[in-house]
């Protein structure tokens, strides 16, 4: 009995020691979320299998008093691309497809600008960013848009590859719609369905969603927060979600703590869940293994995933972004651990608490991300404001249009992105894009010369501004769009009249 109890205690004190001391984390998330001014956030850790501890800390909603808490619903943005991935792996297991396969066997109409890369597309190579388009290439089309998922890759199969095939990290949203496009050819079923059937409901994710509206009949439900026209003195308001149905595959899961701490511990344990095989071993390796390196020994991009380096071990993990909610997961299998970070508003908080956890357990415990991410941001702002101040300096007053803006009116179209129309409301100009009517229609207000102030609807973006071309007999031909977006390619928008 004595050396039984000798070894539990031994044993007990190797746990102990294991494991890191949460007392202080709790007070250090509340610390971080005043400082980045962040209005909600959810955080689990889940360790061997289990949400060991969650907590949420500020509001769903700004001017509601509902607390966050770790069953409260987050639009989950791009952590959704593991779960497409995942979905493809499940195909492949049941023999299905194969992660080889050309797209094209599976959707003949896959197009991209160079034949020879539309022929030699892998279903691969949906899910590892490395197409030949550049970072957000094409994330215009479907931003509010009303058009099909088809519909925005037939479009964008127009736009001209910045890189070669294979050869450059271009993260891309569209080859995440593409392989929602390839599950649905291949199994019959909608990446709505599939992914609710085939992995919700099987891993016991019951508050998790793919579809906004379902939330209407849903408490608990976390709020988005942007400023409006990305201005760093503008209070934090909540907006209602965005469907951005055409995004679904590169984003369109909605889920809490309690439940992606479930879809984690999966992947903790190597494509396990409980004692029972969820994806192949094959499969699991495949899917988070570096297909295209990035800086650093170890990193790069894997499929639906990134692959990090964190103390000597080996993390994977995905961010997401989407507007008015910022969030972060990272899963380190050797360790048996996972972090999970969702919030509501447009801050780093997610990273800077991320890092602190991962810390604790892989690191020493002393590091203190929010301090440098606080830093960072800081001179970010710092930078932000100077360039919107040198907008405003560089405005020459008392210009006039050189035509009247009447003129103006009439249908505009950019060869990729589809139609504008110009048209006349109470004596002023108003833009719309036709394809996201809710978000890009505002009044065009006169800046100088042939430029003009766009206020668009969308609550997100900075407001726009149009400038009018002209041919040799000053006839008007052609507008562009400046509007800064580190997200949204407005300066590749080339509009024509028709």
């Amino acid at each position: 009995m004595r050396n039984r109890t000798t070894l539990l205690a031994c044993l007990l004190t190797a746990l102990l020691h294991a494991q890191p001391q949460l007392d202080s984390l709790d007070a250090y998330i509340a610390r971080s979320v005043r400082s980045f001014d962040q209005p909600g956030l959810a955080v689990g850790i889940v360790k061997d299998g289990a949400l060991i501890w969650s907590k949420g800390y500020g509001k769903l909603d700004l001017a509601k008093p509902d607390p966050v808490t770790p069953n409260s619903v987050f639009y989950c943005a791009s952590l959704s691309k593991a779960f497409t991935a995942c979905a493809i792996g499940l195909l492949v297991d049941e023999g299905k497809l194969a992660f080889d396969d050309p797209v094209r066997k599976h959707l003949p109409w896959f197009k991209t600008p160079d034949p020879y890369v539309s022929e030699n597309f892998l279903v691969r190579d949906l899910l590892c960013h490395r197409s030949g388009w550049i970072t957000f290439d094409g994330d215009l089309l479907w931003y509010g848009t009303d058009l099909s998922q088809r519909e925005i890759l037939e479009r964008h199969s127009k736009e001209p590859f910045t890189y070669s095939f294979r050869s450059n990290y271009g993260y891309s949203n569209l080859m995440l719609i593409a392989a929602a496009q390839v599950i649905e050819a291949v199994s019959g079923q909608t990446w709505d369905r599939f992914i609710t059937t085939r992995i919700f409901q099987p891993l016991g994710m019951d508050r998790s969603r793919v579809e906004t509206a379902d939330l209407a009949s849903m408490s608990d439900v976390a709020m988005p927060h942007v400023r409006q026209g990305q201005d760093p003195d503008a209070p934090q308001k909540s907006m209602p979600y965005q469907p951005l149905q055409g995004a679904d595959g590169a984003c369109g899961v909605l889920s809490t703590v309690s439940d992606l701490a479930k879809w984690d511990a999966m992947w903790m344990n190597e494509g396990r869940a409980g004692n029972k095989e969820f994806i192949s071993e094959r499969t699991f390796n495949t899917l988070t293994s570096v297909q295209l390196p990035t800086r650093g020994q170890g990193a790069g991009v894997a499929l639906g995933w990134f692959v990090e380096e964190n103390h000597g071990n080996k993390v994977i993990t995905h961010s997401g972004g989407m507007p008015g909610f910022i969030l972060n997961h990272a899963v380190v299998p050797d360790k048996d651990l996972a972090v999970i970070a969702l919030g509501n508003g447009e801050s780093y908080s997610v990273f800077a608490i991320t890092e602190k956890i991962l810390d604790l357990y892989l690191g020493d415990g002393k590091a203190d991300p929010t301090t440098d991410l606080l830093r960072y941001v800081q001179a970010d702002r710092t930078e932000q404001a100077r360039r919107r101040q040198d907008r405003i300096e560089a405005r020459i007053k008392g210009t006039k249009p050189t035509i009247d803006a009447a003129a103006l009116n009439g249908t505009w179209t950019d060869k990729v992105y589809g139609d504008a129309v110009i048209s006349s409301m109470n004596g002023s100009p108003v833009l719309t894009f036709s394809h996201a009517k809710q978000l890009f229609t505002g009044a065009l207000e006169h800046w100088h010369y042939d430029t003009w102030k766009w206020n668009h609807a969308d609550p997100f973006l900075e407001p726009g501004y149009v400038t009018f071309e002209f041919d040799t007999d000053h006839k008007v031909t052609g507008f562009k769009v400046d509007l800064h977006s580190p997200d949204f390619h407005f300066w590749k928008l080339d509009f024509r009249r028709q």
